[in-house]
């Protein structure tokens, strides 16, 4: 059978957050070795651990390996070593090995306990090694003991074995892959955490009443040496208008009723329900319709000594002052005409033309569907958006201008869209260097609804502030000869147009 394991944080609390967490394999399982008598292994009541820390090569279908990072327990008694943390799904299991002639190792098939997948089916797993031909594709491989080489000083264990967390003890099927596997204990000195990252990012929603954040965040210094993770935090920061500011996350406490307000966040902490441990999932309250960017910021106490990275930003829209921006959501729903289940009012039949600052957009009706574009009321918004469902919306700025960026914010976008110049991301941002930029607006589903679009421009334009969007009102329309033309006629046709700010300017346009 064909099984896909994903890695999720325990308590999602919706699918959309279940991007936060990197997709850790696709598996293929054969017979599935049920072990029902087996015994997990219990450390000694008195054993004394220390925090180490494990970087690897993990297995990854979509990119053949990821940087791993995992914090262990680790005590020693006598000729034994036990450590916990080596199963990434199961946490708190253990291993058991012994240590003779400087090297440590660990029996092959030791059990660490069920595991559920997505389905709610159990598999039992145990601890194995095997050869690293499994990267290359060699999959009749057996489990095999694993030997550590430990160094001179005692704090670094290397092994050319590949670890995996095995649902077989005949065969290799597992749920983990690392190879390239190194075991360091950290030393309490003063060190320059790396920067945490954001992985992924999830705008507030109105409807769920949250959003948050995921962060790539290994516990190493600026030079890749571990550091003790109880030592470690951070902070998420918001940038608004450039004034930066901690984000509050609210951390559910142990009778699951009362939160408090937390902005430094322990690297281990989790409430299993806003918190998750390591940066995997961090949850606040508050819109961030207005963040210009998020970022992330570790501290670190080794020494005695307080050391803080760099901001680590992720951009999500320019400054006021910097674009212009076509606000959609901002247009006055008592004023502006807006289609609804019995009224076409806001249909955009003809061209319809915006001004914002020197930058003019065009819109274009859809032709040959059964739906017009239009303005329309969002139902959760509360607010108006522009729906598009064919045509193109076309974007100009004058002679000694170019368009740089754009950053569309959309509720729904159809990845048919196509324009004509620039490269666009996956975040829905263009990249470029025109004059003038068209967007074909796909007529398949979903048919794409804009929130806003805010547009940065080179040249004259640099520094002027944006003002409300307002409709330009198209006065007249006519053809060279100075004929008066309908709003459907083709060729090229003259309109005369009132901008926002009162001006009238002459526009030639080719429909």
């Amino acid at each position: 059978m064909v099984f896909i394991c994903y890695l999720c944080t325990p308590n999602m609390k919706n699918t959309k957050m279940r991007k936060f967490i990197l997709v850790m394999m696709t598996l293929m399982l054969t017979v599935v070795s049920w072990a029902q008598d087996d015994v997990v292994v219990m450390p000694p009541a008195d054993l004394q651990t220390e925090e180490w820390l494990l970087t690897a090569q993990r297995y990854d279908p979509t990119a053949y390996t990821v940087d791993a990072v995992q914090t262990l327990n680790i005590g020693v008694k006598g000729q034994d070593v036990y450590v916990q943390g080596l199963n990434l799904y199961l946490p708190e299991a253990w291993v058991k090995g012994t240590v003779e002639n400087g090297c440590v190792t660990f029996s092959a098939n030791q059990y660490y306990g069920p595991l559920a997948d997505d389905g709610g089916e159990n598999y039992d797993t145990y601890f194995a090694g095997c050869d690293e031909s499994w990267f290359n594709g060699v999959s009749t491989l057996t489990p095999i003991d694993v030997t550590f080489t430990v160094s001179e000083a005692g704090d670094r264990w290397t092994t050319a074995t590949v670890l995996v967390v095995n649902t077989l003890t005949d065969g290799i099927a597992g749920f983990d892959y690392l190879k390239d596997v190194v075991i360091s204990k950290p030393n309490d000195v003063a060190a320059n955490p790396q920067a945490p990252t954001i992985a992924y990012y999830m705008p507030y929603d109105v409807n769920e009443g949250y959003g948050g954040v995921s962060l790539n965040f290994p516990p190493l210094d600026v030079d890749g040496n571990p550091l003790l993770t109880s030592k470690l935090s951070y902070i998420i920061y918001k940038d608004v208008e450039k004034t930066i500011t901690p984000i509050v996350i609210p951390a559910l406490q142990e009778n699951g009723e009362d939160f408090v307000d937390m902005t430094e966040i322990p690297y281990n902490f989790t409430d299993d329900y806003n918190i998750e441990a390591h940066g995997y999932a961090a949850y606040f309250y508050e819109p961030s319709a207005a963040f210009n960017r998020i970022g992330v910021q570790a501290i670190y106490r080794g020494g005695n000594e307080e050391r803080v990275s760099e901001i680590s930003w992720m951009n999500l829209q320019p400054y006021a002052d910097e674009a212009a921006v076509f606000d959609f959501n901002a247009l006055d729903k008592n004023t502006t005409p807006v289609s609804t289940s019995t009224s076409h009012a806001g249909d955009i039949t003809e061209d319809k033309v915006l001004q914002q600052d020197n930058v003019t957009l065009t819109i274009s009706p859809c032709e040959g569907g059964n739906t017009a574009n239009r303005y329309w009321v969002d139902y959760n918004l509360q607010a108006i958006q522009l729906r598009l469902y064919g045509g193109k919306l076309t974007f100009e700025v004058p002679a000694g201008c170019t368009i740089e960026k754009m950053y569309f914010y959309a509720a729904d976008w159809n990845d048919y869209n196509e324009f004509d110049n620039g490269e666009f991301s996956d975040d829905l941002v263009w990249t470029g260097s025109a004059q003038k930029v068209v967007l074909t607006i796909s007529d398949g589903n979903p048919n794409t609804k804009l929130n806003k679009i805010a547009v940065v421009v080179s040249g004259e334009t640099t520094g002027v502030k944006t003002v409300l969007l307002q409709p330009s009102e198209v006065l007249r329309r006519f053809d060279l000869q100075g004929r008066s033309l309908k709003g459907h006629s083709k060729g090229l046709v003259i309109e005369q147009v009132r901008t926002a700010d009162g001006q009238v300017k002459t526009v030639k346009r080719m429909r």
